[in-house]
C-alpha cells in the first residue's frame, strides 16, 4: 500500500516524468507483491516458489540498475549527449564492480557450509553487491559535479542503498540457520525505504546549484574526451 502511495504522489508532483524507472519500479515492487500473496494463497510448490523468486528478484535488480542511472543522470537535466557519455561510464564501472563483487560473494559463499544451498543467488547478491557501489558513485558524483543532489534523489538513493545492501551483508551470518530473522529484517528495511520515499516525494523540493555554465562547458569539453575513450 505504501508502494501506490508513492507512486499517486509522483503522479500528483509530476515526478514520474523524470523518473520513469522509478515509477516503474514501484509498479513492479506492488505487482511482485500480488504474485507472491496469490502463490502462498494457493499453496504452491517450493520448487515453483524458489525460481519464481529468482526471476522476481532479478527483474528488481534490473530495474534498480536503471534507477541508478536516472540518479546519475538527473543533475544533466536534458542535455542528451552528456547523458549518453553517463550511460556509458556506468557500463563500465558496473561491470567492473560486479566482476569485483562476484569474486568477494563468490569466495564468502564458498567458505559456509551450506554453500549448496546458496550458490544460486550468488550471482544475485554479486549485482546486488555491485550496487550498493554503484549508489556510492552516485553520492561521488553530484560531489564531483558541485551539484547539491535534490531530496528526492537523496530519498532514492538512501532507500535503494537500504534495500540493496542489508542481504548481502546478512545472508552469509545466517546461512543454514532459520531464515526468519533475516525475512523479518528485510520486510523492517524495505518498508523504511518505502517511508523515506514517501517523505521525499511529498517534501517541497529546495535546490541550489552550484553548477553553473562555466562548469557545464568544462564537463562537456571531459565528457566529450570520456566519451571518445569508451567508444574505442
Amino acid at each position: 500500500m505504501l508502494l501506490i502511495a508513492v507512486a499517486i504522489m509522483m503522479l500528483r508532483k509530476g515526478r514520474q516524468k523524470d523518473f520513469p524507472i522509478f515509477f516503474s519500479y514501484l509498479l513492479f515492487e506492488f505487482l511482485q507483491f500480488g504474485i507472491w500473496f496469490t502463490m502462498w494463497y494457493l499453496k504452491v510448490p517450493h520448487l515453483t516458489l524458489t525460481v519464481t523468486d529468482r526471476y522476481l528478484r532479478a527483474g528488481s535488480i534490473a530495474f534498480r540498475f536503471g534507477i541508478i542511472q536516472e540518479m546519475l543522470e538527473s543533475p544533466l537535466g536534458n542535455n542528451i549527449p552528456l547523458r549518453r557519455t553517463v550511460a556509458r561510464m556506468l557500463n563500465w564501472v558496473a561491470a567492473f564492480l560486479v566482476i569485483l563483487a562476484a569474486v568477494f560473494v563468490g569466495l564468502v559463499y564458498y567458505r559456509l557450509p551450506s554453500y549448496e544451498l546458496l550458490k544460486s543467488y550468488s550471482l544475485l547478491e554479486s549485482l546486488n553487491t555491485a550496487q550498493c557501489g554503484l549508489i556510492v558513485c552516485v553520492f561521488l558524483w553530484h560531489r564531483f559535479l558541485g551539484v547539491r543532489m535534490s531530496s528526492f534523489v537523496l530519498g532514492i538513493a538512501l532507500g535503494v542503498g537500504l534495500v540493496v545492501g542489508l542481504e548481502p551483508l546478512m545472508l552469509p551470518f545466517v546461512a543454514g540457520r532459520n531464515l526468519i530473522n533475516l525475512d523479518s529484517l528485510q520486510m523492517v528495511s524495505f518498508n523504511l525505504a518505502v517511508l523515506g520515499w514517501l517523505y521525499f516525494a511529498v517534501a517541497r523540493e529546495t535546490v541550489a546549484s552550484q553548477f553553473n555554465a562555466a562548469q557545464l562547458l568544462q564537463f562537456s569539453e571531459w565528457a566529450d574526451g570520456v566519451g571518445r575513450i569508451t567508444r574505442l
